[in-house]
């Protein structure tokens, strides 16, 4: 009866957002230090009364030793509150020390405080004692926090979905990745439910480091290479094409005696990821194994049956980011072309997709618009691992002149639709120069189409790369207050100037905003940078992107997106609304119809 009680909460967080609430009385063993206990004075300020509609989480920000009395700190802090920042008192209700024990703070009826912009009404703020940017966030603090969280929902009738961190309301790093990794995917949510629900968890369980995931290539290894035995081999990959620690699919194949591998293929970037975006690549002979490298990014995008001569089968390792026009499902494509022309097998070693398995959005790709960057007629973010790609464009006949090749997927183990990359448990090596960290293929969606223009610095060329939309024409704080006005589901923006090191804009001061995406799992990623355009021709009636200046970047715009109606809506006066057709649509069908081709619940 529990167990269905729990996923009837579960439901009510994920598909309704509805209230999921218990009795206070029912959770029985949460032990509070109430705020007289450590020393807390009676202050002289008030405030109006407030009614608690949400729970926040924060972080205290600095570094906490161990053995640092917590009673001598939150007198001190509730001294420092009102004597410097002239707050009624400490800024929140209830505090959790580095062992789990929970402190009353500010009385909860009344409205706590923030050095940041929002509006702090109708919050129960919970901090949690440390800066989890350096900390690791202990079991018996996220069990602490849970156990609260879940007491408040209860006493509160706060919805679940209301359940939310500092940083989801403002431009802070509060509370720490840490323990923001905990909100951003909802575990702390379903953790909340299964207190609620009253089953046993185990935090110690939930804590422990090491991936989740076998990827395509460590299953192959515990099958002993069997699909492989007796052939001769030829590798796609790249530096992405690892284990769990990070030791190259090359090395693995090369140094399994039931293998035989003969020849490397590159993509753009190299096997090895020593060329720059857009590098030609020549053939070369790999140092360490001493095997000829074939590249796909120089002389020729597709191998030729030149390099494929006594090849037998063709393994595809290489971490996809989940976007139609980031060029190595193109190469995926060209390779399985040539496998079939040449009767090659194809063998696609599958890795999660970064951007989860459920997101899809953006139109599909009309006649005209073929090209390396869209080279198939799938929407701009696909919601498939590469695995399932394959098979799709396979099956659906999307190679070029509808050929078929001899193809097989090793799939994942323990991957499921719902998983981002952090919860993989497995290292992220750079996909490219410009795609950093495990959250950049996020950002590459909200900005990369405009940055195709060559019209405004999108952060590359900086430290931010595909982070930013900036200028030295724009007002910052003009253009932060504009975008966030439009209250972006997930997604809110800051002022910023910087210098690019190099590309567009290098060595000049560029204005503009940064992109803080607070919301993974919900916002809408591709839109936002068409919400920057309708902001720009507010702000700036008289300036455009799509001006003579950057008329040689129109048809790459085009082709990224998939047609040039975008852009026609684009460069005139234009609703948000107008776009929808071009993507909405387009992009349930296609979620509705690559169902067929999921390897993964």
């Amino acid at each position: 009866m529990k167990t269905n009680f729990y996923l009837f909460v579960l439901a009510s967080i994920y598909l309704f957002g509805c209230s999921a609430s218990v009795d206070q009385t029912e959770i029985t063993d949460l032990k509070i230090i109430q705020k007289e206990a450590w020393g807390w004075q009676q202050g002289e300020k008030s405030l109006p009364e407030h009614t608690i509609s949400k729970i926040t989480l924060h972080h205290g920000g600095e570094f906490f030793a161990e053995d640092k009395d917590v009673h001598a700190y939150l007198k001190n802090l509730q001294a420092w509150s009102r004597s410097e920042k002239g707050w009624m008192d400490i800024p929140y209700h209830y505090i959790v020390d580095l062992k789990g024990k929970i402190y009353e703070a500010r009385p909860i009826q009344y409205p706590g405080d923030t050095n940041t912009d929002y509006d702090v009404r109708g919050h129960a703020l919970i901090c949690v004692l440390g800066n989890y940017e350096v900390q690791k966030i202990a079991a018996e603090q996220l069990k602490s926090v849970v156990d609260l969280t879940a007491f408040l929902a209860g006493k509160f009738n706060v919805p679940l979905n209301e359940i939310k961190a500092h940083k989801d309301y403002a431009s802070t790093l509060c509370p720490g990745e840490d323990f923001y990794r905990f909100i951003r995917n909802n575990k702390v949510h379903e953790l909340v439910a299964q207190k609620i629900a009253g089953l046993e968890i185990n935090y110690e369980e939930i804590l422990r480091t090491g991936p989740v995931v076998k990827t395509g290539i460590e299953v192959l290894r515990e099958r002993n290479f069997d699909i492989l035995k007796g052939k001769r081999v030829g590798l796609v990959t790249n530096p992405t094409g690892i284990d769990s620690k990070l030791k190259s699919t090359v090395d693995i194949l090369f140094e399994a005696p039931e293998v035989n591998l003969v020849a490397l293929f590159g993509p753009e970037h190299g096997v090895r990821g020593n060329y720059a975006a857009g590098d030609y690549v020549e053939f070369y002979i790999d140092e360490y194994t001493q095997l000829p490298v074939y590249s796909l990014y120089g002389k020729t995008r597709k191998p030729d049956s030149s390099m494929l001569k006594g090849i037998d089968v063709l393994v595809y390792d290489i971490q996809d980011i989940g976007c139609r026009s980031y060029t190595y499902i193109s190469t995926m494509g060209m390779v399985m072309e040539a496998a079939s022309e040449n009767n090659i097998q194809v063998i696609i070693l599958d890795r999660p997709n970064p951007l989860g398995g459920n997101r899809v959005e953006g139109g599909l790709v009309e006649e005209g618009h073929y090209t390396f960057v869209s080279m198939f007629n799938i929407p701009y973010v696909y919601g498939l691992t590469c695995g399932e790609l394959a098979e799709l464009i396979n099956d659906e006949s999307m190679l070029r002149g509808g050929v078929k090749c001899n193809l097989a997927v090793v799939p994942m183990e323990g991957w499921n639709r719902g998983m981002y990359f952090e919860e993989t448990g497995l290292p992220w090596v750079p996909t490219s120069p410009h795609i950093p960290h495990m959250y950049s293929p996020f950002y590459y969606v909200t900005s990369g189409v405009v940055g195709e223009l060559y019209a405004i610095s999108i952060g590359v060329g900086y430290t931010l790369p595909f982070q930013t939309f900036a200028a030295d024409w724009f007002d910052s704080q003009k253009l932060a207050d504009k975008l966030n006005s439009y209250g972006i589901d997930g997604v809110i923006f800051r002022p910023i100037t910087y210098r690019p090191f190099y590309g567009f804009g290098v060595g000049k001061d560029l204005h503009g905003v940064q992109i803080h995406i607070t919301d993974y799992r919900n916002a809408k990623l591709m839109p936002t940078q068409f919400y920057l355009i309708h902001a720009l021709k507010n702000l700036y009636p008289d300036s455009s992107l799509f001006t003579d200046e950057h008329k040689s970047r129109f048809r790459m715009f085009d082709n990224v997106i998939g047609n040039n109606k975008v852009r026609e809506i684009l460069n005139r006066d234009f609703s948000m609304d107008e776009l929808k057709p071009y993507f909405e649509k387009e992009a349930a069908e296609f979620r509705e119809y690559s169902k067929k081709y999921f390897l993964y619940k």
